[in-house]
Parts: C-alpha cells; structure tokens; sequence
C-alpha cells in the first residue's frame, strides 16, 4: 500500500498514484492516477501490459514524465510480484 498521504497539504503535488498487479506470468494489469492537485485526482492508465515488472515501471515513469508529475517508491502499491 502506498506510504504517501494525497490527503497530506504538505504532499508536493502533481504526482502520480500507481497500482501494479501480476496477472499472468507475463503480464501485469497497471493502474495510474494522476494527482494534479490535492483532492483532485484523474485516472489515466488502467489496462494489462504484457512483460515484467520492469516493463511496468517504465510505462509509469513514462507517465510521469508526460504529465510532469512525481512519481516515487511510495507512490506505487505492487501486488504479487515474484
């Protein structure tokens, strides 16, 4: 579960929320949120994407960078990685 409080007024803002979870041995369903400001948040990636766990993490660096928002260790709330 992710560690960072979007609730906190402190949070540096936009940033992005990320959900990471294996559902083959191939393949990992990835959900992004993007956080523009507080308690404005927009879902904007939420499909499976075949490859690695690493694949996955690039695909929300990517985001990231797209949308010039924050993305850290504690953004990003991993399920069943092996």
């Amino acid at each position: 579960m992710p560690h960072t409080d979007y609730a906190d007024p402190e949070t540096v803002f936009p940033r992005l929320e990320a959900r990471v979870q294996k559902v083959e041995d191939d393949a990992y369903w990835i959900t992004i949120w993007h956080w523009k400001e507080l308690g404005v948040r927009e879902r904007v990636f939420n499909r499976k994407q075949a490859g690695s766990y690493e694949d996955a993490k690039e695909t929300i660096v990517k985001h990231a960078r797209e949308l010039g928002a924050i993305v850290e260790p504690d953004d990003i709330t991993v399920d069943h990685v092996e």
